[in-house]
């Protein structure tokens, strides 16, 4: 029974100890990426990534820090930026660049930005990033428009998000469910119905390739599948036809030479 116990003690001080150094190495990290906030936002305002040779930051995102997530990832980090410079004195409150997130659309608005920190710290003595979110929807709703989504569109959305720091709408989100008017540019549609003409600069890359691409139902998308696998079985029927024929042609002409 005595050993018991003290296997007991044990696993309860082995787990004080990892749960305490968990909780450690996560505010490090959390530590580090203010750090990186801060040393990104230097090199995207005084354009320092030129002296390398790029021409624009987001150039310079995907050469140099594609692996840390690339432009959309830096772009998050510079929207945290922004959030920490408008918070002021509460600036140290904000723990991580998800906390940031759900503050970035009141940057512009730096009263109520602080409002909904203090709001939040008031529910919260440590506020997560969902805490953080109520307090912006109670400070600033979000305004529903009239005109709603009533039924899925007969194409998949294509969610995309305005990722340029620059744009007077960054971070904030619709779907693409028109035709692009041109090849430089997108309508946006946001869930109160309004639509925005947005330069694919401003929109996420991966989001604006896709889609530019031409999308089918389900029906016809199986049938061009089809076609498209018989078209390269008959592709490679005539390359092996033309390989045995250049062959039999090339066994002749040796022939030939030898009689």
């Amino acid at each position: 029974m005595l050993t018991l116990d003290r296997e007991e003690t044990k696993s309860a001080l082995d787990y004080d100890d990892l749960n305490s150094s968990i909780k450690d190495t996560f505010a490090a990290i959390d530590q580090f990426e203010l750090q990186a906030v801060e040393q990104i936002r230097i090199m995207h305002d005084e354009q320092m990534y030129r002296i390398a040779g790029y021409k624009n930051f987001s150039k310079y995102c995907q050469g140099e820090l594609h692996i840390y997530g690339g432009y959309r990832r830096i772009n998050q980090l510079l929207g945290a930026s922004k959030v920490l410079i408008a918070a002021g004195e509460l600036e140290s409150q904000i723990k991580n660049e998800r906390q940031a997130r759900p503050l970035l659309r009141l940057v512009k608005e730096p009263e109520k930005l602080i409002a909904a920190i203090t709001l939040a710290l008031e529910s919260n003595p440590n506020p997560s990033e969902s805490d953080f979110a109520a307090a912006a929807n109670i400070v600033a709703p979000i305004p529903r428009g009239k005109k709603q989504f009533l039924q899925e569109p007969l194409f998949p959305k294509n969610v995309i998000t305005i990722s340029s720091p620059e744009h007077p709408r960054y971070g904030q989100s619709g779907v693409i469910c028109a035709d692009a008017p041109n090849n430089s540019q997108q309508i946006v549609t946001k869930s109160d119905g309004a639509r925005l003409l947005v330069n694919n600069a401003d929109l996420d890359g991966a989001v604006v390739s896709q889609s530019n691409q031409q999308t089918y139902r389900p029906e016809y998308s199986e049938a061009i599948a089809a076609l498209k696998e018989q078209h390269q079985q008959e592709l490679e029927r005539l390359q092996q036809e033309l390989r045995i024929g250049l062959q039999s042609e090339a066994t002749a002409r040796a022939e030939a030479q030898v009689i």
